[in-house]
């Protein structure tokens, strides 16, 4: 899992830096912020500005429980960076519009800052579901507020609004492709968490926020976010997406999906040598389970091998045609590591990590990562010639829904999978509607 995360880090930095940073200054247009829109709707905004306000606990929290996952860890870090730039959006809009005043703005945040937000969860798991869940309908809530806005006709605040529902989905695609990797490890585990998560579910802010409930109702009776939301948009997709029925089962062609990975990775792991440090028991040399046992020499050269293991790096399989280990941030700059003719340079911090000899650094890659590029939207939100398909799971979403899905989704690290998913629903969504236009004696 460490080095899953770790690889989802650099291609989500190497999307986020070329593809999705934005600068709340320069590319809102402030000026079209409309004076005469309605107070419900600047309620709204300093309802979600008012969340965002605990950011530095949202940050500061999670980084003690998971500062040693160094994907987890920075991926957290720059999350708070764009959430940063959220809040900014938020109060920008809430003067600009004439909404607030600046004694407002402090006062609000001095009633807020009194108070502290703690962690819901207290196992790194549960808190990705969490987080997962949380990103998703932070979404929803961005682009309902955007409808609204887009009928008072206030510019500034749907360009902002635009620009931070993509952010959130990208937010959301992370934390679920962790989930999904988590249950091809241990599916039972992650779907107990996940059960618990959801039954235990809050938005953040609740305890916080002076007079959450009024905001809440207000939020619900315009359709931005409410009960009905959260099952519609939020909890029904998260389990369909994970193939989980409603009572939280796997359906039987996951589940046999799951068993048949189990099974393979079992099998390989017998066949490994113990490995100390990242949590996991592998059977010894001379154990009953290990049918392949190492002989002296190829015992003495895997346990060099793992000198560089020992701080709970686990192995990868992308490797260099010499059998070396590639790099996730040469891969997504896109080259070779140069030749030294010295060979590379020892680590002060890991003086016994073996290093490569002369002359075999940096050649041309036998079997590595084909890197491809990103699809280009064509101006309608469509990608490589692809139809606005819809949500997963989701039907009756307008044609702005759909293609800030479909931009959230491919500036993901998962957009190849994101597409083949969109062609599935769109196919079975075809299929069904034929079968509903059959007379019942064909059907």
């Amino acid at each position: 899992m460490e080095e899953f995360f770790y690889r989802e880090l650099i291609k989500y930095l190497k999307l986020a830096e070329e593809k999705r940073r934005w600068n709340p200054f320069k590319d809102i247009h402030w000026a079209e912020a409309n004076p005469d829109t309605s107070d419900t709707l600047a309620h709204c905004v300093e309802t979600f500005c008012a969340v965002e306000m605990y950011l530095p606990d949202f940050t500061s929290k999670m980084l003690n429980m998971i500062r040693r996952s160094r994907g987890r860890a920075w991926f957290h870090v720059n999350w708070g960076y764009e959430e940063s730039k959220h809040s900014i959006a938020l109060e920008s809009w809430l003067l600009a519009s004439g909404h607030r005043t600046e004694e407002q703005r402090k006062a609000a945040e001095e009633a807020l800052l009194g108070a502290e937000w703690e962690l819901p969860f207290d196992h790194p798991r549960q808190m990705v579901a969490y987080t997962m869940i949380q990103e998703l309908a932070t979404f929803w809530n961005y682009r309902n507020l955007e409808k609204i806005a887009t009928k008072e006709k206030d510019w500034a605040l749907v360009g902002a609004l635009r620009l931070i529902s993509v952010d959130e989905r990208v937010h959301y695609n992370f934390y679920r492709n962790a989930v999904k990797e988590w249950m091809k490890h241990d599916d039972q585990g992650m779907v107990e968490d996940l059960k618990y998560v959801f039954d235990n579910f809050i938005m953040p802010g609740k305890s916080q926020i002076p007079g959450y409930d009024e905001s809440a109702r207000i939020l619900a009776k315009t359709g931005i976010y409410g009960p009905r939301e959260y099952v519609k948009l939020v909890k029904n997709p998260i389990l369909e997406d994970l193939g989980l029925d409603k009572d939280f089962h796997l359906m039987e062609e996951r589940e046999a999906q799951y068993k048949a990975d189990r099974e393979a990775r079992e099998a390989a792991l017998q066949r490994e040598q113990i490995i100390v440090g990242n949590g996991h028991a592998i059977p010894k040399n001379g154990s009953s389970t290990n049918p392949h046992p190492l002989n002296s020499k190829a015992l003495n050269e895997q346990l060099e091998n793992n000198k560089a293991r020992r701080n709970g790096a686990s192995r990868s399989n992308a490797e260099n045609g010499n059998g070396h280990q590639r790099s996730p941030l040469l891969d997504a700059i896109g080259m070779e590591p140069k030749r030294r003719a010295a060979g590379t340079s020892q680590s002060l911090i890991v003086p016994d990590a073996p290093g490569l000899p002369p002359g075999e650094e940096g050649h041309e890659n036998g079997n590595g990562a084909i890197i491809r590029p990103v699809p280009q939207d064509d101006g309608g939100g469509a990608t490589n010639g692809e139809r606005l398909p819809g949500s997963r799971g989701m039907d009756k979403l307008d044609a702005l829904d759909q293609q800030l899905i479909v931009e959230g989704d491919e500036k993901s690290n998962n957009a190849e999978e994101m597409r083949a998913e969109r062609r599935k629903i769109r196919s079975n969504r075809i299929k069904n509607d034929r079968l509903r236009r059959m007379p019942p004696e064909e059907s």
